[in-house]
């Protein structure tokens, strides 16, 4: 009965055990969900944390990139705007870039630069309107000329001619002629015979009020001069023509060492013009070494003047008004780039049709009249070319220098 007993309680025992362990391993599997319902919590949180740094990170390089773009745009905006600034600059540093046009810009007409509404011509002599006129566009360097009318120079009579030009935007200029054929060419004695002229001293009465200042500008034309005679008889400063390019060549006036030297040692102040002909910026260049080489480092008191007169063959040279006012351009950078100033030297016609000016270089006005209605900027007036003065025994030009309107030559 005692060993049934015993049996008995071991088998309760037994059962409370396992009922025991059995709750020892629930618990122990509960707990161990719970662990680990932690730990993926807490990786879902790191992966959640770096996610929101990552995505912080990478706005704050598209940021930066986008700062950095936005800088570096700004940057190349202001070099361009200091290229702009520099090319505008280059106009007298010697580094002058042409200006270029295209069709798209060609806004204006043509315009004859050279024209007269008669024309003589010696009966039996070939007729060639191209020896008469000169015209030219702002675009177009091949302007269309078209003669209407019809003329017999085997035959005295007043012809009627209609003249067009044409350019390649459309635009068109006319202009009505009449050609005269006559037996002989008007008589030409040459000198100042068949002509007014003015002395210097009348010269000088009549425009002498102001702060002016009184001179000539001479060449070979004017053969040998008495500088001392043209200093005692009141003048102040004397422009000399230096030489130039003339069909191609390059040549120095006959009198120009001896004019320079001569007037200076008379106590004239002075100065010097280029007679021009060049097509393009390349020629200007090529001109501007043997001008300065024969210059030779003369200190003058006024700036250099550009003369381009050719305005009667003007589409001979196969330009367009731009081409010839960047080779002005061109001649002004170059040569104040070694120091020396420049104007335009030019008459008021040419400076209303051809000249643009952009840069505002001085102006030396030609206008033969008792007094120009120019409306322009200038500060020398070329008043006359018929001009008398005791030194020189032919015609002179006469000038007006203005020493309001310029620094260099006052006393």
């Amino acid at each position: 009965m005692i060993g049934d007993k015993i049996k008995k309680i071991l088998l309760i025992f037994m059962g409370v055990v396992v009922i025991f362990a059995g709750i020892l391993i629930l618990v122990s599997t509960i707990s161990s969900k719970k662990k680990s319902d932690d730990s993926e919590v807490l990786v879902d949180k790191i992966e959640v944390e770096d996610f929101v740094k990552a995505s912080e990170n990478d706005a704050k390089k598209k940021t930066e990139a986008t700062t950095e773009m936005t800088t570096e745009t700004t940057t190349e905006a202001a070099v361009a705007t200091r290229l702009d600034a520099t090319k505008t600059e280059r106009a007298s540093s010697g580094d002058f870039v042409p200006k270029e046009v295209t069709l798209e810009d060609d806004k204006e007409a043509p315009v004859f630069l050279i024209s007269a509404s008669n024309i003589n011509v010696v009966r039996g002599t070939n007729f060639n309107i191209h020896d008469h006129i000169g015209y030219g566009d702002d675009v177009d360097r091949e302007v269309e000329l078209v003669m209407d009318g019809n003329v017999d120079t085997s035959t005295n009579g007043d012809y009627p001619i209609t003249l067009t030009l044409k350019d390649d935007a459309g635009h068109t200029k006319t202009a009505s002629v009449k050609v005269s054929v006559i037996d002989s060419a008007p008589s030409d004695s040459g000198g100042s015979s068949r002509h007014d002229t003015e002395s210097f001293s009348e010269f000088k009465e009549k425009y002498g009020n102001g702060n002016v200042s009184f001179g000539l500008d001479v060449s070979r034309w004017q053969k040998d001069i008495d500088f001392n005679k043209v200093k005692a008889a009141g003048c102040d400063f004397v422009i000399m023509r230096i030489g130039g390019y003339d069909d191609g060549e390059n040549y120095t006036d006959a009198k120009y060492d001896y004019n320079i030297r001569a007037a200076k040692e008379a106590g004239l102040k002075v100065g010097i013009y280029w007679h021009a002909e060049e097509s393009s910026p390349e020629e200007v260049k090529g001109n501007i070494d043997y001008l300065l080489n024969v210059l030779d480092g003369e200190k003058l008191d006024f700036p250099i003047a550009y003369d381009w007169e050719d305005f009667l063959k003007f589409e001979e040279h196969g330009m367009n008004i731009n081409d010839l006012n960047n080779c002005y351009e061109t001649f002004a950078s170059e040569l104040e780039a070694k120091g020396y100033e420049t104007c335009i030297y030019s008459s008021k016609n040419f400076l209303q049709t051809v000249w643009k000016n952009e840069y505002d270089h001085k102006i030396w006005l030609a206008h033969y009249t008792s007094q120009t209605d120019y409306t322009g900027d200038y500060y020398m007036w070329q008043h006359t070319s018929v001009g008398r003065i005791d030194g020189i025994s032919t015609d002179v030009d006469f000038n007006i220098l203005y020493l309001d309107r310029f620094n260099g030559a006052e006393e």
